[in-house]
């Protein structure tokens, strides 16, 4: 007996062994598998940060050209091809990881410069530019040549590997002598802008539109710290004594910043309302379909009061999706009321939530009359096949909101084609290309 029972324990013992053995090995590959995932994700910030770099060079260089040259030809093409930079600059920009509540000014300088590049691209075909155009052109043009040169010394810095792509809470900890944080140092750039200019024009960033009151927070009360902090908790279903306070945003949603681990919000200091969240943890290898993470999406919306909103457009990249949703009254769907979540599609958990569209836009509509929907369908083209169509209010140049006949269309290839027609008028107001596939879809 007594030799079983030693037996027995040698072979016990032999199998613990093994099992940690295994365990041991299992979770190696976890952390290498894991930190294989969190590198392929900063290389794809670090290629966003190279396209920002590339965009702003040839901004800068268009700028030049623009207001140097005479001919309305010339004027045009420069300023179209700033537009079309810009544009390009904000996509990479957004791809950043502290893009949406650090760089508020850059975010900013771009889209205004994008849509008055625009206005001047059609005006310039009805005469030269006027002394006040080039005056803010100038302006303008040096905040380019201030943010293209920062942004190639630090291209140059993280090429040479002195430079790290981290999260804000990285900041806390400590770094690696002389290795700094782009997030960081991206914010010393913005501190060198010239004051933006004052620009009146036909366009969605103009003076007028730039800094709208954000409509959900009008009567609501200012809170504190503390405020902010219960907010935050209820929002994400942590403990407030979780929460650190990190400081205060300034811009046209001024907000408090809080941090909860890998997670960050901003809380608006009127009102108390998530503005956006981000939890750098998650976006590994997914096994939810769209199908799946729209339904998890639906729900955390609705159990945090957004019950009336229909969702749009996802694309699913790097082990997340990203949804779109959008309010809806009366059967008409609201564009400019924006919600946007990101779903890590390994265990279906919100990984980045961002309300400002809907805080700054959304409310209580008057919807005023509309003609027959057979007279707007006069504006599709006849080499189009309607598929469905619906009323829609969308964000336009020069005018805060319109509404419109949506009509969703398919063309001779079978390409998915969205059509505007002013539902007043009938006359076609806006075209969108539909690229559409197994990663969700791109609205050109």
């Amino acid at each position: 007996m007594h030799r079983n029972a030693r037996k027995t324990r040698i072979r016990l013992v032999s199998y613990a062994l093994a099992a940690m053995l295994v365990l041991g090995g299992f979770l190696w590959r976890s952390e290498r598998e894991k930190a294989v995932c969190r590198r392929y994700i900063e290389a794809g910030w670090e290629r966003a940060f190279a396209s920002l770099s590339s965009d702003m060079t040839q901004i800068d260089t268009a700028l030049k050209k623009l207001r140097l040259s005479s001919s309305p030809a010339l004027v045009g093409q420069a300023a179209s091809e700033v537009w079309s930079r810009a544009e390009d600059a904000q996509q990479s920009l957004s791809q950043l990881p502290f893009s949406g509540w650090l760089l508020e000014d850059t975010a900013a300088y771009l889209g205004r410069l994008g849509d008055y590049a625009l206005a001047l691209s059609r005006r310039a075909w009805h005469g030269a530019l006027s002394g006040e155009e080039r005056e803010n052109l100038g302006k303008l043009a040096s905040m380019a040549s201030t943010l293209n040169a920062r942004l190639l010394e630090l291209q140059a810095e993280l090429d040479a590997g002195g430079l790290r792509l981290g999260r804000l809470e990285a900041a806390e900890r400590a770094l690696p002598e002389g290795e700094g944080l782009l997030g960081d140092r991206m914010l010393e750039t913005e501190d060198e802008f010239p004051e933006l200019p004052t620009l009146i024009y036909d366009g969605p960033y103009s003076e007028s539109a730039a800094t709208p009151p954000a409509r959900m927070l009008e009567g609501l009360e200012p809170v504190s710290e503390e405020g902010a902090v219960r907010a935050a908790a209820a929002f994400t279903g942590l403990a407030p004594e979780d929460f650190t306070v990190l400081g205060r945003s300034e811009g046209t949603l001024p907000c408090w910043l809080l941090s909860a681990g890998d997670v960050t919000l901003r809380v608006t200091r009127q009102g108390g309302l998530v503005a956006d969240m981000v939890d750098a943890a998650g976006g590994w290898e997914g096994r939810l379909s769209p199908e799946e993470a729209l339904e998890k999406a639906r729900q955390f919306l609705a159990e945090r009061g957004f019950e009336s909103v229909k969702e749009s457009y996802w694309t699913r990249e790097e082990g997340s999706i990203l949804l779109s949703f959008h309010g809806v009254q009366d059967g008409v769907i609201c564009y400019p009321d924006l919600l946007k979540l990101r779903l890590d599609l390994s265990s279906g958990r919100v990984i980045g939530f961002e309300a400002v569209g809907w805080l700054m836009n959304h409310r209580q509509r008057e919807i005023p009359p509309v003609i027959s929907a057979e007279e707007c369908r006069a504006a599709v083209s006849g080499s189009l096949r309607i598929l469905s169509e619906g009323l829609a209010i969308i964000p336009t140049e020069g005018k805060e909101e319109r509404l419109c006949r949506e009509f969703k269309c398919e063309d001779g290839e079978g390409k998915h084609v969205i059509v505007y027609a002013d539902a007043a008028t009938g006359e076609e107001v806006k075209l969108l290309l539909l690229l559409e596939d197994e990663n969700g879809t791109l609205v050109l």
